[in-house]
């Protein structure tokens, strides 16, 4: 399957690798930022449901000071080297910063993340990982 909020040039030719027996569904995971001036909050945790996978496509967010964050994909490896400052993630509600290629969480997995208080002040906000709920489908008998 094609990440919809990718560019299209860098996903080559379309093809169909989400397979007969799933469906897919939008659906948005939120994270509450909540720093206190420079906090940094280690391995906090966004819980995936357990009725289906999640594929994460994009993300928004919005906060009242600067941040920066890492994440963990679902096998627990990180998809940076170190924290990233929110300055560096385009950011527009109309227009996530795309995932590509998506990232795969499992039903009852977790999204893991680092965050940090650049603004050495109370930071709050949210991060909205914007994706899609994997659901499988039972196969009829024919």
């Amino acid at each position: 399957m094609q990440n919809p909020i990718a560019p299209p040039a860098p996903q080559g030719i379309a093809g169909d690798s989400l397979g007969i027996g799933y469906i897919e569904v939008p659906f948005n995971y939120t994270y509450n930022i909540s720093l206190t001036a420079s906090q940094l909050l280690q391995g906090q945790v966004v819980s995936i449901f357990t009725e289906a996978d999640f594929v994460w496509r994009g993300l928004v967010f919005q906060s009242t000071g600067l941040f920066a964050v890492q994440f963990q994909d679902g096998q627990g490896y990180y998809l940076s080297s170190g924290l990233m400052y929110s300055t560096n993630l385009p950011n527009s509600p109309g227009d996530p910063f795309p995932m590509f290629p998506e990232v795969f969480y499992p039903a009852g997995g977790r999204i893991y993340l680092n965050i940090q208080d650049l603004s050495v002040a109370t930071n709050t906000g949210q991060i909205l990982f914007v994706g899609a709920n994997r659901y499988q489908v039972a196969q009829q008998a024919t």
